[in-house]
């Protein structure tokens, strides 16, 4: 799908060389490794004083948990021709990455993860049903946010990578083809490394979800600021 509408917009292919030319500096690559897991870490304290968060042993926390670190390079590799491509529709659709086409493109990029799973949605509205819509935005505006500031294709594919990481491997999730897609093709849920109790699986979503958001709304001012 991506490449069929990346064809229809191939006049305006040469938009996307100065992202494919930029391979980042390394401390930028640092940071868009350490800034999730500070997310992470940030909900980990926020939940902590609202709830009751404790560390668990889950089941293949060897097999999974702790390959699926060591194996972020390979990953990067498996998953580089899905996400450049959407990296490079991204460009194309919002091609001068004004804040509001940036926020637009992320709320009808998340939209469109309902449209698996829409039956049992309109079946009965129940909030918990979307809760997972906020993490899903916050990723894609962060991410929007780091390829505005860095105008970099590599560094974020990466960043996607990583905030995807941080995010699923501390608190689970049971989106077998996310799991598939990123992690291991041999297991279809993740269980995470806490055990919460006291609050509901939706306010994590929407902590993290705010967290990461602010912290994509830095970029926006800081790329203001650089190009004034």
């Amino acid at each position: 799908m991506n490449i069929f509408l990346i064809y229809t917009w191939r006049d305006n292919l040469s938009s996307i060389l100065p992202y494919l030319k930029n391979p980042g500096k390394f401390k930028n690559w640092i940071l868009c490794f350490v800034i999730p897991v500070i997310v992470v870490g940030l909900t980990i304290l926020v939940i902590s004083q609202i709830g009751n968060i404790k560390y668990k042993r889950p089941e293949f926390l060897i097999e999974f948990g702790l390959s699926s670190v060591f194996d972020i390079p390979i990953y990067y590799l498996w998953n580089f021709p899905l996400l450049l491509s959407t990296v490079v529709l991204i460009i194309l659709l919002i091609e001068k990455f004004t804040f509001l086409k940036s926020l637009l493109f992320s709320l009808l990029f998340t939209i469109a993860f309902l449209s698996p799973g829409v039956d049992k949605f309109t079946a009965k509205f129940q909030i918990q049903n979307f809760a997972f819509l906020l993490p899903v935005f916050g990723i894609v505006f962060y991410n929007v946010g780091v390829l505005k500031f860095f105008k970099s294709m590599w560094i974020s594919i990466f960043s996607i990578i990583t905030s995807i990481y941080a995010f699923v491997l501390i608190f689970g999730s049971d989106n077998s083809f996310l799991i598939k897609t990123f992690f291991a093709r041999t297991y279809s849920q993740w269980d995470g490394i806490f055990s919460v109790r006291k609050i509901s699986i939706e306010t994590i979503d929407l902590i993290f979800a705010f967290l990461i958001i602010l912290f994509g709304l830095f970029f926006f001012i800081f790329d203001r600021r650089k190009t004034k």
